[in-house]
């Protein structure tokens, strides 16, 4: 398991802190990214935030930025993540991006990403073209769950924004993706994540916060905090 929500960690730039579990080394990458205070918050997320409440402003107003970190194991297989975003009214967005092969701050030139704009998701791959979907509500917190399937050939990635998690107990009780890629051959595993966003020095920034990325059995239950079936039920055998 993965985790970040930037509440270990002193506020300012990003690039050069480390903080969070499952990392190797620090983050890297643009200036733009800010540490400020205050958590993101969905009110169906079962995801505990501890320590001092905070999240990531990008602030940059002149193209896409993002921050990255390599992971300690490389992931693959099913992997699901979670990240929570913010995007004031605007022509910005936000959001996560997975193995970065260009310039650090770049977020266009990776295998794939996520973001949300102000109203829309966003996918994207190899740094081509994004494909949009959905229409959502402005300047609300959205919770974004991915499930990814990384192997050597054709991958694929499944994505749900605000999808309903109370009382769900495994992937089966989430309801239609809002989005479904065809078959596509992304990358063969993970080696890092980042945080990206376009915002606005002004005041029209986008946040990040609470990314979980996880390839464990367990990998929606980590990054989600649902209950498995049969969650803390004791058995007695006589």
């Amino acid at each position: 398991l993965v985790a970040a929500d930037f509440n270990d960690i002193s506020t300012g730039g990003l690039s050069g802190k480390a903080g969070g579990s499952g990392f190797s080394g620090t983050w890297y990458g643009s200036s733009s990214p800010q540490v400020v205070a205050g958590d993101l918050t969905y009110a169906d997320y079962a995801i505990t935030q501890s320590n001092t409440a905070q999240r990531i402003r990008s602030s940059s107003n002149t193209a896409d930025r993002q921050d990255v970190r390599d992971l300690a194991a490389a992931q693959s297989g099913e992997v699901w993540f979670t990240v929570l975003v913010n995007v004031l009214t605007g022509t910005r967005h936000a959001g996560l991006t997975f193995n970065t092969y260009g310039n650090a701050y770049d977020p266009i030139t990776t295998d794939l990403r996520v973001f949300m704009t102000t109203n829309q998701l966003q996918v994207g791959y190899n740094g081509g073209s994004a494909n949009s979907t959905g229409s959502y509500a402005v300047d609300t917190t959205h919770l974004i769950l991915g499930r990814m399937y990384v192997v050597g050939g054709d991958d694929s990635i499944s994505v749900w924004v605000d999808p309903e998690l109370n009382g769900v107990t495994g992937p089966s009780g989430l309801p239609a993706a809002d989005y479904t890629s065809p078959a596509t051959n992304f990358t063969d595993s993970i080696t890092d994540v980042g945080a990206a966003g376009n915002g606005n020095s002004s005041g029209t920034n986008t946040f990040v916060d609470a990314i979980r990325v996880s390839d464990t059995a367990t990998a929606f239950y980590d990054v989600t905090g649902c209950s498995p079936p049969n969650a803390g039920t004791l058995f007695v055998f006589q």
